[in-house]
């Protein structure tokens, strides 16, 4: 693949802003929210993003899984606009950041702006060595079919290699995400990548996954997301492990297609399992020492941006899946996603 140009991975997802400020005990308890809560946030609750702003040091990174996959890449390949970033976005202050940061990182940022929606927040609020979120999607889940088919915005997904979509943005945004992977999928020169993303994805968007089945060349997802697939697809009963799981998914999308696909699941600290070539095979993953490690949050997006990088650049599967843990491994060493200054040095 050419990597020496734009578009070469277009991705679509649901951007969020993370917001990230040391508070103390009295501003949880004023929202109603626990220290190490993960929660969406309520209307009481969306005040406080402002709140925030006005009473603590707010650090500003432009986050969401695809986002987070996408600046991943875009830091491995090291060339302005390699990659491309869909999503929808509010008409406001957080919006102009939010484009910002992920312009000033190099990807080329294609966001929908709502008229009425706020951009999608996700506070981020560290006390001790606890950390809180609270998210607010508001605009990020209107992804419209109109900004999509517009012809300025399609030929990204004409000039695409990779075409990379969450299960979060097919939940929300189902339409688009069924027309990129029927314009994309078994398509010469061309990949779809989809990623299961999290297990309620798995239980809710069930019938849209399976409308997508035969076009995906690439499935990714970690353990606890296949398990929750093969509980919705009700495969054979004698599935005891992940790695049986993944050949089952394996040889249920094969059929489908009517052609070979590659599966990647991911386990932690565990060895990542690969379905390819109608065979199992698995890659250990390459410790990181227990006192570098800070936040683990991010990883499977880092390795999701580790391995289409590599795959951008005609890599075999090995090497991607030893790139996906090169960038997961570096990425898990700081809070959130956070982009190194400096050029990545697995390609030396």
């Amino acid at each position: 693949m050419d990597v020496f140009r734009q578009d070469v991975i277009v991705s679509f997802g649901i951007p969020l802003l993370d917001m990230s400020a040391t508070v103390d005990t009295q501003f949880l308890n004023k929202y109603k929210l626990g220290a190490n809560d993960s929660v969406q946030a309520n209307k009481f609750q969306s005040a406080l993003y402002d709140d925030a702003v006005n009473t603590y040091e707010v650090t500003y990174v432009a986050g969401g899984a695809a986002q987070n996959t996408i600046r991943v890449a875009q830091w491995l390949l090291g060339v302005p606009k390699a990659t491309t970033l869909f999503g929808c976005i509010g008409k406001d202050k957080f919006g102009d950041i939010l484009q910002g940061k992920a312009e000033q990182e190099g990807v080329c940022v294609c966001y929908e702006r709502h008229k009425e929606l706020a951009s999608g927040r996700c506070a981020v609020l560290i006390t001790d060595n606890n950390r809180c979120l609270c998210a607010e999607f508001a605009a990020a889940k209107a992804y419209s079919m109109n900004h999509l088919q517009q012809p300025e915005n399609w030929q990204h997904i004409v000039q695409a290699q990779i075409i990379y979509v969450t299960g979060y943005f097919l939940h929300s945004s189902p339409d688009c995400g069924k027309l990129l992977a029927e314009s994309s999928g078994n398509k010469e020169g061309k990949k779809f990548c989809f990623n299961l993303s999290a297990p309620y994805i798995c239980l809710e968007a069930m019938d849209r996954i399976k409308e997508i089945f035969p076009y995906i060349d690439i499935l990714f997802g970690n353990e606890a997301e296949v398990k929750a697939l093969e509980k919705e697809l009700q495969l054979k009963n004698d599935c005891n492990t992940t790695q049986e799981i993944v050949f089952q998914v394996g040889q249920l999308l094969e059929k489908q297609r009517g052609k070979p696909c590659t599966v990647v699941i991911t386990q932690g600290n565990k060895s990542t399992v690969l379905y390819h070539d109608s065979k199992l095979t698995e890659y250990p993953v390459v410790a990181v020492p227990p006192a570098c490690i800070v936040d683990t949050c991010g990883a499977g997006d880092a390795f999701v941006g580790g391995f289409l990088a590599k795959l951008a650049c005609g890599a075999d599967i090995p090497e991607c899946i030893r790139c996906g843990h090169y960038a997961a491994g570096k990425m898990i060493q700081c809070q959130g996603i956070q982009i190194p200054k400096e050029k990545a040095d697995f390609w030396t």
